[in-house]
């Protein structure tokens, strides 16, 4: 029986998500990269949103790490979302959802 490699594909899927969220690039990049990065977290399942939620947590500073801790699963998507769309508010506000 054929066993499928998938967790390659959910390792990069999950990188190019902390990638787009933790590492600085330039607005234009950014633009360039953020209907992809949507996308993919919009795609995970269950499991791996929690694995990414355990990933994004290990990279914030104390208070922040509390604070999206205390958020229900719901609440922590919604944070990775708002963080995600944040730059577009803030340097091209006419990309505003």
């Amino acid at each position: 029986m054929y066993q499928y490699q998938t967790q390659d594909i959910f390792d990069q899927e999950i990188d190019f998500i902390l990638r787009f969220l933790f590492e600085y690039d330039t607005p234009e990049q950014k633009q360039e990269s953020f209907n992809q990065a949507y996308a993919l977290l919009q795609r995970l399942d269950l499991a791996l949103h929690y694995l990414l939620f355990s990933l994004v947590k290990e990279r914030l500073p104390r208070r922040a790490k509390l604070l999206f801790s205390a958020e229900d699963y719901k609440g922590k998507k919604e944070v990775i979302e708002e963080v995600m769309q944040h730059w577009l508010r803030h340097n091209h506000p006419q990309y505003v959802a």
